[in-house]
């Protein structure tokens, strides 16, 4: 009877079958032979491409031995063909999952030795699907032995002995008819804005005696297509949805269970935490998140793989730093009441936002006063308007003292039960003989009546972008300078209400901006603030640049 010694990667569910000499699952068998020539194809072959390791033969790691290549090529069907026809890795970033992925691409395309081959990698857009193949080629043009069967072109590698090629897609399956995927790459599933290229070239298959899907992804957030492969994953893990032809493997932390800021969590997540991944950049990364609400969300989700909600909690209120350190809204207050503030900054120059309700809500415009003679802290005057037949009702709705906010005079009641713009632009202008408002942020879709007559009576006005892009730079200024305790704004309630409950959302780059859709309560005040910031980065980077449009808005240069 042979020794029963367990091969790595055949997993716990496995049994040894002493008739056929075989280690088993149900009606599959692992083939050690195939699994030892998957996992020898890479130092053989493929050499790593970048950082420190670059050139050196690519040697797996234990965990993507026994988790992933081991299982996925070894095990086989009675037939000999190989079980799993698809597997999802999730995984935090900088593990080394594209080079992995890269290095089974060229697996695919040489491995089965199959004629006519056809591998594909495929991502949310161009630029993220060329990255798993710009990889594959810098490795083949590291080996030699690949050079001498592959060619490298800028769209394609082709192996002119199989007439097989590995090329990168992107889109959705339209003018793509005539595929026929023998494998597939996908890349950041969590990016993806829904199931039809993937299912496209999951069709495309059906001529292939054993395709092989090789999905790889970290954590995003909850509500798109890539939670809803998360979701089927889980329930593959747990045993609710049978799918023996799936191999799924999970690096994360339970957002639960898991302390977010242990380091045993970190290297449970991290398979390659100390290789590929610095353990002093996560601990950096980590020190930081302490700090933030939103950065503590962008860690759990990059670093240990915890899915996020759409859009989190901004602003640090009151927190402290591994120091002790006290830090946030509340300590931004400054020396001088909101009431108080007009009076120290008469003659100074700012820079304005707008948020204009479209019929009853609460309506506001923020002035922004930057660095400047006279002014050593960045400083915020906030103003709001509310029509006065709503507040008794409105505070009742949205449980909050409107009506003594009016009485201590953070909330200004205007007559009526609608919003009283021509009240709003009176007092604008009345603050524009106070103060030299330089540029008035306003958001393109409140480009109102009143807004036209602004720029038209002699206040300058730009319509300021409100997508990520715009947004981003002046939201982490605010930010910054809340955590840094370096702004005042002589905690105005109202604003410091918005400051509070202020969500903000992130896109794929890393960009954010503040959301009203996702936040809890109204945020008018800190979006008009980081309009006013926003216009006032913009002006400050054209420096003494002066448009025509500026010059007639100022009434001329002198």
């Amino acid at each position: 009877m042979a020794v029963e010694c367990r091969p790595r990667g055949v997993g716990k569910r496995a049994k040894f079958d002493h008739d056929r000499q075989l280690w088993v699952d149900g009606d599959f068998w692992f083939d050690e032979k195939a699994a030892d020539a998957a996992v020898g194809f890479f130092p053989k072959y493929l050499r790593f491409t970048s950082g420190e390791w670059a050139g050196r033969p690519f040697v797996l790691e234990d965990w993507q031995q026994d988790d992933i290549v081991r299982p996925l090529f070894g095990w086989k069907r009675p037939d000999g063909t190989r079980r799993f026809r698809r597997c999802y890795v999730w995984i935090p970033r900088k593990n080394g999952k594209t080079e992995m992925a890269a290095g089974i691409a060229l697996l695919m395309l040489l491995g089965d030795a199959e004629e006519g081959g056809e591998v594909y990698s495929i991502a949310a857009d161009k630029d993220q699907a060329a990255i798993v193949f710009s990889k594959a080629s810098t490795m083949v043009g590291k080996s030699d032995p690949l050079q001498d069967t592959l060619v490298c072109l800028k769209t394609a590698i082709y192996c002119s002995t199989l007439n097989a090629s590995f090329k990168p897609l992107s889109g959705t399956g339209k003018g793509k008819h005539g595929m026929a995927a023998s494998g597939l790459i996908g890349d950041e599933i969590h990016e993806w804005p829904g199931p039809d290229l993937y299912q496209f070239m999951h069709d495309s298959q059906g001529n292939r005696r054993q395709p092989l899907e090789f999905l790889i992804s970290t954590a995003g957030k909850k509500g798109g297509y890539g939670a809803e492969v998360w979701d089927e994953c889980e329930k593959i893990l747990d045993g609710t949805l049978d799918d023996p032809e799936t191999l799924v493997v999970v690096y994360a932390a339970h957002p639960e269970q898991d302390d977010w800021t242990k380091e045993e969590t970190w290297f449970r997540a991290n398979p390659n935490l100390g290789v590929s991944k610095k353990l002093d950049t996560m601990r950096a990364d980590a020190k930081r998140a302490l700090s933030s609400p939103r950065l503590e969300n962008a860690f759990k989700a990059y670093h240990l793989n915890i899915w996020s909600e759409q859009a989190v909690r901004w602003l640090p209120i009151d927190m402290s730093d591994d120091k002790g350190r006290r830090f946030g809204w509340k300590y931004c207050a400054g020396p001088v009441d909101w009431k108080e503030l007009d009076g120290r900054l008469t003659g100074l120059r700012c820079f304005s936002g707008i948020d204009l309700s479209a019929v009853s809500d609460l309506s506001s415009f923020v002035h922004w006063f930057p660095v400047q003679d006279g002014l050593d802290v960045p400083t915020v005057v906030a103003r709001f308007f509310k029509p006065e037949d709503l507040i008794e009702e409105h505070s009742k709705r949205d449980r909050l003292p409107y009506d003594r906010w009016v009485k201590e005079g953070a909330i200004t009641a205007t007559s009526g039960n609608v919003v009283d713009y021509a009240f709003i632009k009176k007092a604008l202008f009345e603050d524009a003989e106070r103060f030299e408002i330089q540029n008035i942020g306003v958001d393109r879709y409140n480009a109102t009546q009143v807004t036209i007559e602004i720029g038209q009576e002699g206040l300058p006005i730009e319509y300021f972008q409100q997508g990520f892009v715009s947004m981003s730079p002046p939201s982490k200024e605010l930010e910054r300078l809340v955590m840094s305790n370096a702004l005042y704004h002589g905690n105005n309630p109202v604003l410091d209400r918005h400051a509070k409950v202020v969500a903000v959302e992130t896109d794929a780059a890393g960009n954010i901006k503040p959301t009203k859709a996702k936040s809890i309560q109204r945020i008018d005040g800190i979006a008009a603030l980081v309009n006013a910031i926003g216009v006032a980065s913009k002006d400050e980077g054209d420096g003494d640049k002066l448009t025509s449009e500026r010059i007639l808005a100022r009434g001329g240069l002198i």
